[in-house]
């Protein structure tokens, strides 16, 4: 039997004269001689006359021989390339790609033993009586004992509040002349407009009319954040309210140039748009960044949004969805100041077509603590196409029974026809049964 542990010499293999024997496998330092016997050939499988091909298996150490060394294992990888494969020739490029780890795939661990023993054999464990084989230590892990470094927060300067005073000041003066120069231009304009109208405005007058209200918006909002401070006194915060400037901004700085644009439309209809979505997007500033005016914040963003929706003519679907935008912010304000009657009256002309919805909010806002009262001018271009005795379109897009209760209200709230109160009343309920029974859940939603 050749091959055995016990043997003292290891077999040698012959070999051409021509070729350099290639080494495979981890290269292993000769063992002393008094441990020679006791030490396993590296020699990998070798196929001999009556015996079987073994598998390459790690070398086995006895218990007398000393572990690898650190310095060994680096030459071991430094000299290892890998398995030898026939009919290729060696690529100085092996020793790189040997050197680097192999992925390890922990899903599929037999592909990864395949891959460490090629013949096929799983790895062997130590015999008994043997060491394992000694591993290279871990590397060293970071350790970071010493004192963390904390970097100071940056110093921040507090204004004084006589630096507060003279901001606000300086701010207040310049927003005056920007202010003033506005109100002269818008009137101008507008007067020009109504004894000319052919004269018109070029792209770059437009232009300029709306950098200058950019400007008057801008100084508001320089003024707001100034006398909001959070390090301003009482008094400081007090000055936007005793000089109106809310109003004053929505005045001087949105309205009437929103104004002017509506009455030279079309010709305008592109500047009034840009100055729109301008105007929306200060408002939405001021409503996220000066809380203490939130409520007019937020009927202006309404009301830009209804003037966004009026001149939408072209698009159905624009219209639908700023008519909605312009709700939804009339609705929060209803719901902050649920007294006052302007705000319903604005939801009455976002309601359009809806006579229902429209008499709701029209009757409404002639009934809070704080009536509306351009209301009743408004009420009355819902009721008067109802009451008429002659057909017209809107008693035509009108159902009967939404026809009869509308005109039910006409006679209460004008008091004439009064004689056709009972007829049109019973007209009404005889048809309310079956209207329910077709509008099923629409019913609801009209109330």
């Amino acid at each position: 039997m050749t091959g055995g542990v016990g043997e003292d010499t290891q077999p040698e293999l012959a070999r051409p004269p021509s070729r350099r024997p290639r080494p495979v496998g981890p290269a292993v330092p000769a063992a002393p001689p008094e441990d020679r016997k006791a030490s396993k050939s590296p020699t990998p499988s070798i196929k001999r006359e009556g015996s079987r091909s073994r598998s390459v298996s790690p070398p086995k150490r006895s218990k007398a021989r000393a572990a690898a060394t650190p310095a060994v294992q680096d030459s071991r990888a430094e000299f290892d390339r890998g398995a030898y494969q026939k009919g290729r020739l060696w690529n100085p490029d092996d020793d790189t790609a040997a050197l680097r780890p192999r992925p390890y795939d922990k899903a599929n661990v037999a592909s990864y033993q395949r891959q460490r023993h090629p013949s096929g054999s799983g790895p062997k464990g130590p015999r008994q009586g043997q060491a394992p084989p000694a591993r290279a230590p871990p590397p060293p892990q970071p350790t970071d004992d010493g004192p963390t470094e904390i970097i100071k927060q940056p110093e921040t300067r507090p204004i004084s509040q006589e630096q507060l005073v003279a901001e606000v000041k300086g701010i207040y003066a310049g927003l005056v002349m920007v202010e003033s120069k506005c109100i002269e231009v818008d009137n101008n304009q507008s007067t020009s407009s109504q004894t000319d109208p052919a004269n018109k405005l070029n792209n770059d007058q437009w232009q300029a009319l709306i950098a200058l209200h950019r400007t008057l918006l801008h100084e508001h909002h320089d003024f707001f954040l100034a006398s909001q401070h959070p390090s301003a006194s009482p008094a400081l915060r007090r000055l936007a309210a005793k000089y109106a400037m809310p109003a004053r901004m929505w005045r001087h700085g949105i309205h009437s140039f929103l104004e002017l644009l509506r009455h030279r439309l079309p010709a305008s209809l592109d500047h009034m748009l840009t100055f729109i979505y301008m105007a929306y997007s200060m408002m939405a500033l001021l409503y996220e960044t000066v809380p203490a005016f939130e409520d007019t914040w937020i009927e202006c963003l309404g009301d830009l949004g209804r003037y966004r929706m009026a001149i939408e003519d072209d698009d159905i679907r624009d219209r639908e969805v700023w008519t909605a935008v312009s709700r939804h912010w009339y609705s929060r304000a209803c719901d902050k100041a649920p007294t006052t009657g302007r705000l319903y009256h604005h939801l009455a002309i976002l309601a359009r077509p809806n006579a229902l919805q429209q008499l709701y909010y029209y009757s409404k806002s002639l009934c809070v603590d704080m009536p509306f009262p351009s209301a009743r001018e408004s009420i009355m271009t819902l009721l008067e196409p109802c009451m008429s005795r002659a057909p017209n379109p809107p008693q035509a897009k009108l159902p009967p029974p939404e026809l009869n209760f509308v005109r039910t209200h006409g006679i209460l709230f004008t008091g004439r026809q009064q004689e056709e109160f009972d007829s049109t009343m019973g007209t009404f309920l005889n048809l309310l049964d079956s209207h329910i029974g077709r509008s099923t859940r629409r019913w609801l939603e009209s109330g």
